[in-house]
């Protein structure tokens, strides 16, 4: 018997090629950016506006490795509903605030979260 390969063609969700999806991040980017000082002050997050565009960039540079133009089309998709939650005023304070909050606490939460996972794997496996 002798195998058939067949190749699937996929449906694109926004673009069609990787031109207008970088197109659409650029414009997801340029209305965050705009949209940054007015969501920072109707949230009244303590942060100054040149920190938290600094963390808009991280963000969009976290997902920089994504090559998928599908993928790259649901996370503006993401983003836009996301933007449009905070301009909307529809998202919680709190969740406008997690993306800025890497105070001490929450670093040595997290580290110590870590060591409690390690410590167990390591008593598990004796």
């Amino acid at each position: 018997m002798s195998k058939q390969i067949t190749s699937r063609v996929v449906r694109p969700i926004l673009s069609t090629t990787n031109k207008e999806a970088r197109r659409g991040v650029i414009a997801l980017y340029r209305d965050f950016y705009k949209e940054l000082d007015w969501t920072c002050r109707s949230h009244v997050v303590d942060t100054p506006i040149k920190v938290a565009r600094q963390r808009l960039k991280e963000e969009f540079l976290k997902h920089k490795h994504v090559t998928d133009i599908r993928v790259i089309d649901l996370l503006v998709i993401k983003g836009r509903m996301q933007l449009e939650e905070f301009h909307n005023m529809w998202a919680q304070g709190y969740t406008f605030y997690s993306y800025f909050d890497t105070t001490d606490t929450q670093i040595r939460k997290t580290a110590k979260k870590d060591q409690k996972f390690l410590e167990k794997f390591y008593e598990s496996s004796d």
